[in-house]
């Protein structure tokens, strides 16, 4: 230990006397240590971190499909939940959820909340607690909804001021008044997908009393998700194995409701990998570029190294002389490395506690379990080993090469040049080619995403964004049908011609529409579900599938999309008249590209349903512009309307300036309807774009990190180079060589490692830019543009970094040269 204290010692008071190279390095390595904190923080907090619930490894989301169609998570019917409970022997407990818009009232205005309908053991399967009061129980469960309702906590501050006699209160939801029994955490969220927030309120149902079908029915299959707890020593694979069977005896048991050439089935994963796995290729690419820009820190620093060590060459020759082994030399300088390496850890981790807000504020606000990233005990653990594994890698071949003295060669070598041997030399320069090799990987990964961003947004989205606002509307549905003003047929209908004629009647107001449903254009794609026609018959290898819409009349009209052949829906195409329906050119193209589409009749659902297609439109891009365009099927919102509902209105002018008159006007019509989202079409755009924009302004800054760093050592291999070439060139200048033929003799080095590194770079970017490939668009992989151009880039980066010490090496005084040793 006093050996260890003694080189500390030592090892600041030789960085002390350097000081301009103790910065340069420190900075370059909580360049490269900082940024992998960073980005591990975000994939500790994502992906690695078990979800804050106990045996969390043990919670799965269930869900059914339809193989044959490939249709994915169709939803489950109440009598299919009880068979995963009773029957599947597979689970602790299991747990409808339903996350649902509802109106909040009481206050000032009707308020849009998030909701979670799930089973009465949802808390009890997560095994989560209150904050204050209780969550609701088993013993909470009745028909239909339980009284007994759990708030979050931002919405307790939000509209109770966070008043700690909240307990009890009751409030209207969709018009049914629920007791609040508890306040959840500030850190609780529901491990899964909601509408389009956080949770605001929890409620309980058995899903078999008003307002749901009593008794329930198998076939409808509305509950959209659950959420179980495999039982102890049971693996996915053995709970997918038993969830075949199960599946197998309910097909054979009820052949009515799962047709065989539906192929239904179940399939189960795991909670954590459902929540954060589509999300997972991209902090994947991320944290490989991070791990390059940090392997260039490292080559870096190992060359500033290994230029500062040609002036410790006679200091290691005489330690060695004097009897020390090659042994405690390494020791010596692995300790100034560590100390180096701890240094640009401590100052990253400074950095990213400065820069916190400035990071999370360019993470998208999709991505899952954003709340949870912070800086902990794993995170600063992470931390401290990268910086003694940096510190290592950096500092273990120089040491070793430095470390290797011979008393008689290097005393004599260091005497009469005091500068690097031959083999230094070389290895310096093989460590800028292994750099340059590292930042064309790097950079060629930001041009293929920068390619595949431009290409995005050179998609026609079918539509016209501009001067377009939308407002989003929620009917409330309450539990007792005959409350509901709305249930009545053709009320719903009304109400949406109603509000779409005050709002297209505001002075500024073009045009306005309405579409029904949650979904907003380009931020989530809609979930597809079989169709047939009616002139053909489907056997064995399933139905075709498409997306559903329902729109007004004017939908189109007001979206700019135009009309390929037949017609529009029209105001005629309400209830109790023909079911009519519009499809996109990307239904043609796949199911009807042989028969004229318009008359064919669609059989919808299970086959009662029946709408003749009367129009077909242009392909409009809804499920995001780097999103393939999907079969879509619209019909009549007249005809099949229903209580989340998005109107469209254009102005001849900018939006914003109409979205207190456009509320107004739908609440002219009920004030009960909350309104909410209220925003402009190219507002969504610009959100879908969120985390492609993420990842490509992430690798923009570690590619020109790269860059920088590359140019860096060029730079300094260069300078080096031309130094230890002084006397020669000074020979050459006495001896009549031109200023072009000193440039071209000094910038040929760098040219040549420069090469030698592209050809590197080249090849393992072949290799290693095919794993990001899930994230690219209209640009494949091995794009021979991205690659030529950022070959050229980095040519012209490195030779101008070499140019800087040759244009240098010009200015030579001949006789200052000869006189130099």
């Amino acid at each position: 230990m006093g050996t260890f204290i003694q080189d500390i010692r030592y090892s600041m008071r030789m960085l002390v006397k350097t000081p301009g190279f103790a910065a340069v390095a420190v900075l370059t390595l909580a360049l490269g240590i900082g940024a992998n904190i960073a980005i591990f923080t975000v994939v500790n907090a994502v992906i690695l971190r078990p979800l804050p619930f106990p045996h969390a490894d043990r919670l799965v989301r269930v869900m059914a499909n339809l193989n044959a169609s490939n249709v994915k998570n169709v939803g489950m019917s109440e009598p299919e939940l009880d068979d995963l409970r009773n029957n599947s022997g597979l689970f602790e407990q299991v747990t409808a959820i339903w996350p649902i818009s509802a109106a909040l009232t009481g206050g000032d205005q009707p308020e849009r909340i998030e909701v979670m309908a799930t089973s009465p053991e949802y808390f009890e399967l997560l095994g989560a607690q209150a904050k204050l009061g209780r969550v609701y129980g088993s013993a909470d469960g009745v028909p239909g909804f339980s009284d007994a309702v759990v708030i979050s906590d931002s919405l307790w501050r939000r509209d109770f001021g966070a008043d700690p006699n909240v307990l009890g209160r009751k409030v209207r939801m969709d018009t049914d008044p629920y007791t609040i029994v508890g306040v959840m955490a500030p850190d609780f969220r529901h491990p899964g997908q909601t509408v389009s927030s956080d949770v605001d309120m929890w409620a309980a149902t058995e899903f078999n009393g008003p307002p749901f079908t009593s008794p329930p029915v198998r076939n409808q299959n509305f509950i959209p998700g659950t959420l179980g707890r495999l039982r102890a020593g049971i693996t996915l694979e053995q709970a997918q194995s038993r969830l075949d069977s199960l599946a197998s005896r309910l097909r054979a048991t009820y052949p009515k409701d799962y047709p065989t050439q539906a192929g239904w089935g179940l399939s189960v994963e795991s909670a954590q990998e459902n929540l954060t796995g589509n999300v997972r290729p991209t902090l994947s690419v991320l944290l490989a570029a991070v791990g390059f820009v940090l392997l260039i820190a490292c080559v870096n620093v190992a060359s500033l190294l290994l230029a500062r060590s040609a002036s410790r060459v006679r200091e290691m020759a005489i330690r060695g002389a004097l009897g020390a082994t090659r042994g405690r030399l390494m020791q010596q300088l692995l300790t100034e490395s560590l100390l180096l390496s701890l240094a640009g850890g401590v100052a990253a981790v400074l950095a990213l506690g400065w820069g916190k807000k400035g990071l999370l504020a360019m993470v998208p606000a999709d991505l899952p379990r954003l709340n949870e990233i912070h800086f902990d005990a794993r995170v600063a653990g992470f931390a401290f080993l990268l910086s003694l594994a940096t510190g290592i890698v950096f500092g273990l071949v120089p040491a070793l090469r430095v470390s290797a003295v011979n008393p008689n060669r290097d005393l004599k070598e260091g005497s009469r040049s005091g500068g690097a041997s031959r083999g230094q030399n070389r290895f310096r320069s093989a460590l800028v080619s292994t750099e340059i090799a590292l930042s064309l990987v790097l950079l060629i990964g930001a041009g293929l995403l920068v390619r595949s961003f431009w290409g995005m947004l050179q998609v026609n989205p079918g539509l016209d964004p501009k001067n377009v606002g939308i407002a989003q509307i929620w009917i409330p549905v309450p539990n007792n049908p005959a409350l509901n003003p709305y249930a009545k047929p053709g009320t719903l209908g009304a109400l949406v011609a109603e509000a779409l004629r005050r709002v297209s009647s505001l002075p500024g107001v073009e045009q306005a529409a309405m579409e029904s449903g949650n979904s907003l254009p380009f931020l989530a794609p809609l979930s597809a579900f079989p169709f047939v026609f009616s002139d053909e018959v489907t056997t064995g290898g399933g139905r075709p599938q498409a997306e559903f819409n329902s729109v007004s009349p004017d939908y189109f009209r007001v979206l700019k999309a135009p009309l390929i052949s037949g017609r529009f829906l029209e105001d005629g195409d309400a209830a109790k008249k023909e079911s009519v329906a519009l499809v996109n050119e990307m239904f043609v193209r796949r199911y009807s590209q042989n028969r004229e589409p318009l008359g064919r009749i669609l059989l919808i659902g299970r086959g009662s349903a029946q709408f003749r297609i009367v129009g077909v439109v242009g392909d409009v891009h809804d499920d995001g512009l780097d999103a393939p365009v999907a079969p879509r099927i619209y019909l009549s919102i007249l005809q099949r309307p229903s209580n989340a509902l998005t109107i469209y209105f254009r102005t001849a002018d900018a939006p914003r300036g109409l979205n207190e008159s456009v509320v107004r006007a739908i609440h002219s019509v009920d004030p009960t309807l909350p309104i909410f989202g209220v925003r402009t079409l190219e507002d969504l755009m610009g959100a879908s774009e969120g985390r492609r924009r993420f990842v490509l302004q992430l690798m923009e800054i570690f590619a020109a990190a790269a860059l920088l760093l590359a140019a860096l050592g060029t730079y300094g291999v260069m300078s080096y180079a031309a130094s230890q070439r002084t006397r020669e060139i000074g020979i050459r200048v006495a001896l009549g060589a031109q200023r072009e033929d000193i440039v071209l003799l000094a910038l040929r080095p760098g040219l040549v490692l420069t090469l030698i590194g592209i050809a590197g770079g080249l090849v393992a970017a072949l290799l290693l830019t095919r794993l990001m490939s899930s994230l690219l668009f209209a640009v494949t992989a091995t794009d021979l543009t991205t690659y030529a151009g950022v070959s050229l880039l980095l040519l012209i980066v490195t030779l101008a970094a070499s140019y800087i010490p040759a244009r240098r090496a010009t200015k030579v005084d001949p006789i200052v040269a000869l006189r130099s040793e």
